[in-house]
């Protein structure tokens, strides 16, 4: 049965949805070196019998963007029925958004897919084609959050701890000492010095170095020889996005990973077009949900990108990330954190050698009651 064909119609007998949110502590989520603090905000949208799950996560204002999904779920979402239809008219009601908004777009959007994808006793990927592109999707792991020292001895632990989990790329993001106003070189040594250790450790591994953004075009210009020592598999976000992002790709020795914080596909267009990147992040929390994401996923496709989701999140951001592996082959990565307690590690149930599994059960494959069991969420209704 085609993916256009099997769309189902409950009409006006649909009853009315309920949005309920749960807050998962996440001990590793506050460490001043994060970028992007807090712990794990999840919402739920019920239709009485099945349950979508969206993540709202690091939205910095996690207040805020609770009360923002309150608003938009009884503007637009409330009252429709959780059909296909609903899906297409949400994800083209909103061009611009700052990000507490783009956060509680995303996880409506996550929510309803779930919800949506779980009515018709299909995946989230099925929505979009009928087979998967790929049955797996290769992972690195990010060990900035699982750090709880920060010299170069335990950039090591921490990357040993990643491959005891049987990946072989590992993110490294060791320049929170460079601010914009300081001088920025000499503060980089230690960051450099804990790239050296994991190097020396480890020259065979896949290694991605997240510089958040921290340096000037210029003193990234002076750095990009330096970066190439390492043999990396990308250099994330080393300046603000901008015009001189292409300029500084074409000097580099090592692909450029830029864009976990945009909204929707305009931006991650002109990271290609313009040739400022290899590499576009889309985070499922913030670039306008599945639905965009996918969009992103396919504009990529026809600029020869590739797509790698940011994903410094839950288990459900996680989810819709692996799902966006199986509609698109421009997803040739995806990023998974790093925990502290290795029975927090989300996306742990879908790690095997190196890659995530695609899904195959209904909605993002991760009920409400295994989230529950897994995390201690305790969902309580949000009232309008």
């Amino acid at each position: 049965m085609s993916v256009a064909s099997h769309e189902i119609s409950h009409g006006a007998t649909s009853p009315r949805l309920q949005l309920s949110s749960a807050t998962v502590a996440d001990p590793d989520g506050h460490h001043p070196a994060l970028r992007l603090k807090g712990d794990w905000l999840v919402i739920a949208i019920s239709d009485g019998t099945h349950t979508g799950l969206g993540e709202i996560s690091h939205s910095r204002d996690d207040r805020a963007c609770l009360q923002r999904v309150r608003e938009l779920f009884a503007a637009h979402v409330s009252h429709q029925p959780p059909t296909r239809k609903l899906l297409r008219e949400f994800a083209a009601a909103f061009a611009k958004a700052d990000l507490v908004t783009a956060t509680a777009i995303s996880g409506i959007d996550q929510a309803l897919h779930d919800l949506v994808a779980q009515r018709e006793g299909l995946p989230v990927w099925r929505l979009y084609t009928d087979t998967p592109v790929q049955p797996s999707v290769p992972c690195y792991l990010s060990t900035n959050r699982a750090l709880r020292g920060r010299t170069p001895a335990d950039f090591v632990g921490a990357t040993n701890a990643a491959l005891a989990l049987g990946v072989r790329a590992v993110k490294l993001t060791p320049f929170e000492a460079v601010t914009e106003g300081g001088e920025q070189l000499p503060r980089a040594e230690e960051g450099f010095a804990r790239i050296e250790a994991v190097r020396a450790a480890h020259p065979r591994i896949s290694l991605r170095v997240d510089c958040h953004e921290r340096f000037t075009p210029e003193n990234t210009a002076t750095l990009l020889p330096r970066f190439a020592r390492y043999n990396l598999e990308w250099l994330e976000e080393p300046c603000p996005p901008g015009h001189a992002l292409a300029g500084l790709r074409a000097q580099a020795k090592m692909p450029f990973a830029i864009g976990e914080l945009f909204f929707g596909e305009g931006p991650f267009r002109e990271l290609l077009e313009h040739r400022r990147a290899d590499v576009i992040m889309p985070d499922p929390k913030h670039v306008g949900g599945f639905a965009s994401l996918v969009r992103v996923c396919r504009m990529a496709e026809k600029l020869r990108g590739q797509v790698s989701p940011h994903n410094p999140s839950g288990p459900v951001a996680t989810r819709a990330a692996v799902h966006a592996a199986a509609v698109s082959a421009a997803v040739t990565s995806v990023e998974l954190i790093l925990t502290s307690d290795r029975r927090r590690q989300p996306g742990r149930e879908l790690l095997a050698n190196g890659r995530l599994r695609v899904p195959l059960t209904p909605g993002w494959g991760l009920s409400i009651e295994q989230l529950t069991a897994d995390t201690g969420a305790q969902f309580a209704a949000v009232t309008q």
